[in-house]
Parts: C-alpha cells; sequence; structure tokens
C-alpha cells in the first residue's frame, strides 16, 4: 500500500496518527508531501501592479525568499518524519491542490491523507468544522481514496441537548 500524507506545517500530528493507525511502517510505503505555495506571490505581485508600478524584486531578495520557503519546507518535513521514520519526502512549489493531486497520481498513492484545512485554529468552537478549499478539490479531484483528518476536539463534548 502506498500512503500520501499531505503536510501543511501545521497538521503533521494529525497525519502521523492517521497514518499509524491505519498501518505499521514495513507494511506500506509512506510519502509526505508539502507544496510551498506559489499562489500568495503571484497575488501579490498583481495586486502591486492594479495600484502602483510592478515591483522589480531584486535577484538577492528573490533568492532570499526561495531560501526561506525551502527552509521552512525542511523544518516541516522534519516535522512529520518524526513518527514516520522510513517515509519518503516529495516536496513540490505551486498550487497545493492541483500539485497534491497529480502527484499521488505520479507516485501511484493508493490512499492519500490529507488535513481539512490549515489554520484549524481560526474555525469557530461552535457550527460547521468546513474543509478549505485544498482539501475540498483533493476530495473531489483525487485519484484514489482520501482520508480526511481533523485534530481531536473535546472542547464542548458531550453534547448537551
Amino acid at each position: 500500500m502506498r500512503i500520501l500524507g499531505c503536510l501543511d506545517g501545521t497538521n503533521s500530528e494529525q497525519i502521523q496518527q492517521a497514518i499509524a493507525t491505519l498501518v505499521n511502517n514495513h507494511e506500506a510505503v509512506i510519502g509526505l508531501i508539502y507544496v510551498i505555495d506559489s499562489g500568495p506571490r503571484d497575488e501579490i505581485g498583481r495586486k502591486r501592479s492594479q495600484l502602483l508600478r510592478p515591483l522589480r524584486a531584486s535577484g538577492q531578495q528573490e533568492e532570499r525568499i526561495e531560501a526561506a520557503e525551502i527552509a521552512a519546507a525542511q523544518d516541516i518535513f522534519y516535522e512529520g518524519k518524526r513518527g514516520l521514520a522510513g517515509a519518503e519526502t516529495l516536496q513540490r512549489q505551486g498550487r497545493p491542490e492541483l500539485e497534491i493531486v497529480n502527484t499521488a497520481a505520479a507516485w501511484n498513492a493508493d490512499l492519500i491523507v490529507i488535513g481539512t484545512r490549515s489554520f484549524q485554529h481560526l474555525a469557530p468552537a461552535i457550527g460547521p468544522k468546513s474543509v478549505g478549499h485544498v482539501a475540498r478539490f483533493v476530495l473531489d479531484h483525487a485519484p484514489c481514496p482520501v482520508l480526511l483528518v481533523r485534530p481531536t476536539d473535546h472542547h464542548g463534548f458531550p453534547i448537551v441537548r
């Protein structure tokens, strides 16, 4: 079985627990994917060009930004691999939802394990625990089954009627 765990920088514990519950590390090939999202940088550039003159970033500034993104990705992989020592790391850059689906297909994943959304702590304590746009896209377009995991939340339980 080939399991692809999707890391977002906030969900490594949930992904590790879900994969460990499913299989023993020696029974499966585990891949961990982290996508450096190019969207925010592109959006900032578009907004700036609409409002002001286009920003001509220096090569050094671009290199520093890229180095910081790569360093953050390595930290996220380190956290993700703590409980999954033999996991393969797959770093991509682009739109996370597309990169996850395309990587799952190319990597021949049998299962994708993904969190509900990044920044879960911003969700309201009461009300629907909706999935984010990346998880929704993966659920709708994945080439294999998807396991959706969310952080354990015992706050407000049991529900009183």
